[in-house]
């Protein structure tokens, strides 16, 4: 399946907040979208913009995102699919 990098700009929102968006968007995608799995997040602060979410998903397919994004009351603000990950590791 397709992994993507989702974009999220959050503003400044403070912890709790965010903790209880990430509650009951795991609630909707569990029992709304089962076929998207969320790999993992990182939250970075961007100096004078607030906090910015850069997610991992696999779907099938963008739209996906979107809808689910849009049932969970969560911004996109880009959704790049992933070519490939890099690690130091030797395979």
């Amino acid at each position: 399946m397709p992994r993507y990098l989702v974009e999220r700009e959050l503003g400044d929102i403070p912890d709790d907040v965010l903790g209880a968006a990430v509650e009951a968007s795991r609630e909707i995608r569990e029992g709304e979208f089962p076929e998207i799995g969320w790999e993992h997040s990182h939250v970075i602060r961007v100096d004078g913009a607030g906090l910015r979410a850069l997610c991992v998903y696999s779907a099938p397919d963008p739209e996906r995102i979107r809808a689910y994004s849009r049932r969970a009351g969560l911004p996109v603000d880009g959704i790049h699919e992933i070519h490939s990950d890099l690690t130091p590791e030797r395979e």
